[in-house]
């Protein structure tokens, strides 16, 4: 009877040390946990955090001031404490990245977020030299998920028209690898170059809800808000966008077609489907919007831009709700290299210097308006 009763309490002893083996197994075979990690409690700067995560960590970044440059090819999150509380401030001295470029926050080769932080310029070097080309260069495959943050201040020492420097944040590459970016209740400000810039056929940007503000006439300096320049396509919808204009001192920059740049508030289109530009109010720029071809434009303010609200080339178009006031002329329709032909439907004018339409043909082809209610 003794041998009995010990026999089974081995045989229990057993069954619950082979469970707890088991259980052990199992956890160490299982899904690694996610981990927060927090500067400057445990990681004295944000970089050294960024090493030492795992893919699916996260970067807790207390309030403070942080001089560094970042460089990320993981994908995690980093969430400060706040866009006025936790600052990533340009270093004095800057290094370049993977493309030979300056930035304070490189991205590549991974899916990242950043939220409730500010990304500061100004860099300390001028065009000559240590240039600062972005505050946030995303490029190699990388994606960018930026939330309730700001870019600020992206520029040299002193402010100058630097060719390739001062842009907020700037995504992929011509010819390629492509990148892309999602920027949502965010502030992108006071930029030397551009706001925000997505370049290179495949790259792709959702912009909404945020405020993108150039220096304007006290910058001296010609900048554009969004542009989608070279093949990138998206949606910009809910945007305020303002600041951007032609300085008097640039001869290079004017309002004649040919022999000038114009500068806007939001440039895109023209690149093939998937471009959609609506309910964005744009003042005080150079051109309010400047399109080529979208799958839709609707429902966008135009208010106060000195050349024109609305300019569109080479493409068809139709242009639903749009509201155009103040300033220069309306809507200027420009065929240089292919037809163009506009609709117009329930748009409104007032308080224009110039005329609500202005047609510009070129080089044998033809640019056609019509209105509807």
């Amino acid at each position: 009877m003794a041998c009995s009763s010990l026999r089974s309490v081995a045989l229990a002893s057993l069954a619950i040390w082979s469970l707890s083996l088991s259980s052990q197994v199992f956890a160490q075979s299982g899904p690694a946990a996610v981990s927060s990690l927090v500067v400057p409690t445990e990681y004295a700067t944000i970089q050294s955090a960024i090493d030492a995560a795992v893919a699916g960590d996260t970067v807790q970044v207390l309030a403070g001031l942080y001089s560094e440059q970042l460089r990320i090819n993981k994908k995690i999150a980093i969430v400060g404490s706040g866009m006025d509380n936790t600052i990533i401030q340009a270093p004095y001295r800057l290094r370049q990245g993977q493309l030979r470029e300056t930035s304070i926050v490189e991205i590549f080769g991974a899916s990242v977020s950043m939220s409730r932080l500010t990304v500061a310029g100004p860099g300390q070097g001028t065009c000559k030299k240590g240039a600062l080309n972005a505050g946030i260069r995303v490029h190699g495959k990388g994606h960018l998920d930026f939330r309730f943050g700001a870019v600020r201040d992206i520029q040299d020492s002193p402010l100058a028209p630097c060719f390739r420097s001062g842009t907020g944040i700037l995504v992929g590459e011509v010819p390629g690898p492509t990148a892309s970016l999602t920027v949502d209740h965010s502030e992108i400000t006071n930029y030397q170059s551009a706001g925000i810039v997505v370049l290179g056929f495949g790259s792709t940007a959702t912009i909404t809800h945020n405020t993108v503000t150039g220096p304007g006439m006290a910058g001296n300096v010609a900048t554009d808000g969004i542009e989608f320049p070279v093949g990138s396509v998206g949606t910009i919808s809910n945007n305020t966008v303002s600041g951007n204009i032609c300085p008097v001192i640039d001869p290079g920059c004017g309002p004649d077609w040919f022999t000038q740049f114009q500068h806007a508030g939001i440039l895109a289109g023209g690149w093939g489907p998937g471009t959609v530009v609506t309910n964005n109010l744009v003042y005080g720029n150079h051109i309010g919007l400047f399109l080529g071809e979208a799958d839709k434009i609707s429902d966008n303010k135009m208010r106060d831009n000195t050349l024109f609200g609305l300019a569109l080339f080479d493409g068809q178009f139709t242009i639903d709700g749009a509201v155009i006031s103040g300033g220069g002329a309306g809507v200027w329709v420009i065929a240089q290299g292919a037809n163009t032909s506009v609709v117009l439907r329930d748009t409104t004018f007032s308080r224009l210097a110039g005329p609500n339409i202005e047609i510009l043909e070129c080089c044998g082809f033809t640019a056609t308006v019509s209105l509807e209610p």
